[in-house]
């Protein structure tokens, strides 16, 4: 099981600490940040400078009338780390789930409050795991990237960047523009994880636009294939094909600590 990730903030930088002794002054008050109002600071960002010379890119947050400083965090590895903090706890209770239906005779509260805990568990990991993906292929496309499709056969279709976000589809455009951009194909070169990505996104497109189907098949194909699937695989795939196109993004905190 993945060790819980390294939290890192939106362009993560450094400086070297004889530098950063330079720019700091000298005898600098604790409560320095706590005088400052949010009208002075209004449509400013703030650059916070951590002890072991990390830049962190922060904002400004409007807390009754105070600047509150906030650090700017990568919302692709937020989500990932939040379906990471479900994994753990996925096994234990599909196992708890197939112990207490396999010899249960008689139905309670109990027993439908482990089915639900278990399939709750499973789509927020499946859902977060997802929308860390697609957080970030959206943001390894250039703000002024134009995206040229064929319509239909008889036309070419110009997308801006906000189209493309809308409206281009992720299989587009990982395979258009993520791959054309850094010249290589995760899918080529890797296709048994690739595997695991593509049953993820079919899973989550299941949970996203749940359908009922005759007989209530579509619920009970979508409770079959949560209870099969490969949950470690998929968190692995969805890390090496994060990293494979933006090396060490994701990878272990150095603390030590496994939770």
């Amino acid at each position: 099981m993945l060790k819980h990730i390294k939290r890192k903030t939106i362009r993560p930088a450094k400086i070297d600490l004889e530098k950063l002794k330079k720019i700091f002054p000298e005898n600098v008050p604790d409560d320095v940040f706590s005088n400052i109002k949010f009208k002075d600071v209004k449509g400013y960002n703030a650059i916070q400078l951590m002890q072991d010379g990390e830049v962190i890119f922060s904002f400004f947050y409007n807390d009754n009338g105070n600047a509150c400083t906030i650090p700017l965090a990568n919302p692709v590895l937020i989500y990932f780390n939040i379906a990471q903090s479900y994994l753990k706890n996925i096994s234990s209770r599909r196992d708890d789930l197939l112990r207490l239906f396999r010899n249960k005779k008689d139905l309670n509260e109990d027993a439908m409050k482990i089915f639900y805990e278990f399939f709750g568990l499973t789509s927020s990991f499946i859902v977060m795991l997802m929308t860390s993906i697609e957080a970030f292929v959206n943001q390894h496309i250039d703000k002024d990237y134009k995206y040229e499709k064929l319509e239909q056969k008889k036309y070419l279709k110009v997308y801006d960047y906000g189209q493309i976000l809308r409206w281009i589809s992720l299989e587009d455009k990982i395979e258009d523009i993520l791959n054309v951009k850094y010249s290589k194909d995760f899918a080529d070169k890797f296709p048994n994880r690739y595997v695991h990505f593509k049953n993820l996104k079919e899973l989550r497109d299941q949970i996203v636009h749940t359908k009922e189907g005759q007989n209530h098949q579509g619920y009970i194909e979508l409770f079959r294939k949560t209870l099969n699937f490969k949950f470690n695989d998929s968190i692995e795939a969805a890390r090496d094909f994060m990293n494979y196109y933006e090396p060490n993004l994701i990878e272990p905190c150095p603390c030590g600590v496994d939770s």
